[in-house]
């Protein structure tokens, strides 16, 4: 979705938030809001006794999700991340840079190489490559778009990023989505709210439901992606799926967004992978990450991280 399109929609919707009814012997009101967030539909629910307040904490936070866009959105050229893409190096990143490559540093031990945003240019490659031809991308066309990735080639700084290799790109959207999701609830949970339910892109719950309860997601059948297979249950937890079925390259989907980091092939071991971890930021870096691992990798990463929690489909 195009930047200014997206700002539009963010601008109108906030005049759509919607009031429900009263649902508890508190008075607490459901406030919501549906548009489009992060080039992708998003909602918020909260509960409240201030339906007004609440209208205003959400304009503020439509405009911290445009902000932390404009640092690191792939579609906004003026954005810090095509910056660092286009240039090889950023100076004097804006602060926000600092947590998110911490997760990142973080997700690529866990995952053991396993997540790795620096997969872009094999994503350009085969972006590249199929907007001209149906066929089976050659093994050299891969190699060379591979030879262009690694985390551990890219060095950063409080004062600088920089790729250590002429010709490498970052893509955050692996995890991006859930660092942006956990600031607005730091946001939401800062301005005093408790009860709440964040989904852009990526899924994270502050407390539980008003009605006593867990907040129920569903996880979509990776075979069928407009059924639901599975339900989970959070409360102060976040909740990310990563699944091949998401975007194709191919027709047949055989090459789609989930690329290998170790061996440039669009493969993963699972139809379909969800992560139940505290933070949104480390349930879609992880989401992606043991998309490509196997059970004995993830049992692994489980047993040395027992707030985790992952759901395949095989």
């Amino acid at each position: 979705m195009q930047r200014r399109r997206f700002i539009k929609i963010m601008a109108t919707s906030v005049a759509g938030v919607s009031l429900g009814h009263s649902i508890s012997a508190r008075s607490l009101q459901p406030v919501r809001w549906q548009g489009y967030a992060l080039g992708a539909e998003g909602q918020f629910t909260l509960y409240t006794e201030t339906p007004a307040k609440a209208k205003r904490v959400l304009h503020h936070c439509f405009a911290e999700i445009r902000r932390l866009e404009s640092l690191f959105s792939l579609y906004d050229n003026a954005s810090e991340l095509c910056q660092l893409n286009r240039a090889g190096f950023l100076p004097k990143p804006s602060p926000e840079w600092q947590p998110l490559l911490a997760a990142i540093d973080q997700a690529h031990t866990l995952t053991g190489g396993l997540f790795d945003p620096t997969v872009q240019p094999l994503w350009k490659a085969y972006d590249a490559h199929f907007q001209t031809s149906k066929s089976t991308p050659k093994s050299s066309f891969i190699q060379d778009a591979l030879a262009l990735t690694g985390w551990r080639k890219v060095e950063h700084h409080h004062s600088e990023i920089r790729f250590a290799q002429h010709g490498m790109s970052l893509t955050l959207n692996g995890i991006a989505q859930g660092y942006i999701t956990d600031h607005i609830a730091a946001v939401l949970k800062n301005a005093g709210y408790s009860q709440v339910l964040i989904e852009l892109g990526e899924t994270r719950a502050l407390g539980q439901h008003p009605e006593g309860r867990r907040w129920q997601i569903g996880i979509k059948d990776a075979d069928q992606p407009d059924q639901i297979k599975n339900i989970a249950e959070l409360a102060n937890q976040a909740l990310a799926t990563s699944g091949s079925y998401g975007s194709l390259f191919s027709s047949d989907g055989k090459y789609h967004h989930l690329i290998h980091p170790k061996t440039g092939i669009p493969t993963t071991q699972w139809k379909s992978l969800s992560v139940i971890a505290p933070t949104a930021t480390q349930a879609d870096a992880l989401s992606t990450g043991l998309s490509f691992a196997n059970s004995e990798t993830i049992a692994k990463v489980l047993s040395q991280n027992h707030s985790i929690q992952v759901i395949q489909q095989s």
